[in-house]
């Protein structure tokens, strides 16, 4: 073998310069400081590396082919399967067809007349005719004046009867007292006496009053009536005769005996929409006071 077997190889290496090419060569080591001496010159062309194709008379023999794997066949039993519910059981076989309808065949037999050995029986004897219809009851002819009409009534077919309607509801009162009591009275004639106690009234727009002056008068001895639309104060008042005659009389109160009780009725015509059912009446210190409210 020549020393120079791989020199296309170590002058590769060297990058084509003789001179590294026989430092490798010759210091192989690589920790060798010849190993790469920088000889500080240029490099050294070599040869021109050619490429040299090399024809071997036996040409060497193709690599082996690789070892096939050897491939593990699964054996698998079967196993018998245990079903862990009976099997369901067969269908029913299918009915066998019908068989045919048999067909008589009709034998025409010719009618013997009948010979009756006993004689018929004879007939029922007809129905009794039905009894006569009653004679109509004698008819009495009366007058519509003394006879009521009869009705008769079928009770299984007429309908309930209704009940009657109510009462009409009774009239609203036109006159009642006011004072002392509040009360529903009768309607009477009023007449005015001459004398009566001084009385003043008053209209406004939402009240009616009227002031009666009273001395030395019991409550119990005067009244207040509403009747028609009319105030009416009547009662018993106290005229004193030793101090004037009416009509200029003036009422006061006095230690003098001459005190006559003297009846006195007068009325008062009310104006438009006086509420009646809210009057008041109202006694205290000698005064009446008589209030309607207007609305």
């Amino acid at each position: 073998m020549s020393m120079f077997s791989s020199f296309d190889k170590d002058l590769k290496k060297a990058d084509g310069c003789l001179h590294k090419a026989a430092d490798m060569f010759f210091h192989p080591i690589g920790e060798d400081v010849f190993h790469k001496w920088d000889t500080k010159h240029p490099a050294f062309p070599g040869p021109k590396l050619t490429k040299v194709t090399l024809e071997c008379k036996d040409p060497p023999p193709p690599p082996p082919p690789p070892p096939k794997k050897e491939e593990k066949k699964c054996e698998c039993v079967c196993v018998p399967c245990v079903p862990c519910c009976p099997p369901p059981p067969p269908p029913p076989p299918p009915p066998p067809p019908p068989p045919p309808p048999k067909v008589e065949k009709c034998v025409c037999v010719p009618c013997v007349p009948c010979v009756p050995c006993c004689p018929p029986p004879p007939p029922p004897p007809p129905p009794p005719p039905p009894p006569p219809p009653p004679p109509p009851p004698p008819k009495v002819e009366c007058h519509p004046c003394c006879c009521p009409p009869v009705v008769i009534h079928h009770h299984h077919c007429c309908p309930p009867a209704c009940p009657p309607p109510p009462p009409p509801p009774p009239p609203e009162p036109t006159c009642w007292r006011i004072y002392p009591c509040f009360k529903v009275i009768d309607k009477c004639k009023v007449e005015e006496t001459e004398w009566h106690p001084m009385m003043k009234d008053y209209t406004a727009e939402k009240v009616w009053q009227l002031h009666v002056y009273l001395p030395d008068v019991g409550k119990d001895k005067v009244m207040v009536d509403i009747c028609d639309g009319t105030v009416v104060v009547h009662g018993e008042g106290i005229f004193h005769t030793h101090c004037g005659m009416w009509p200029g009389h003036v009422e006061h109160c006095c230690d003098c005996t001459r005190k006559e009780p003297t009846p006195f009725v007068k009325q008062f015509k009310l104006p438009d929409k006086c509420k009646l059912k809210e009057a008041f009446v109202e006694f205290e210190k000698e005064v009446m006071v008589v209030r309607i409210l207007r609305g």
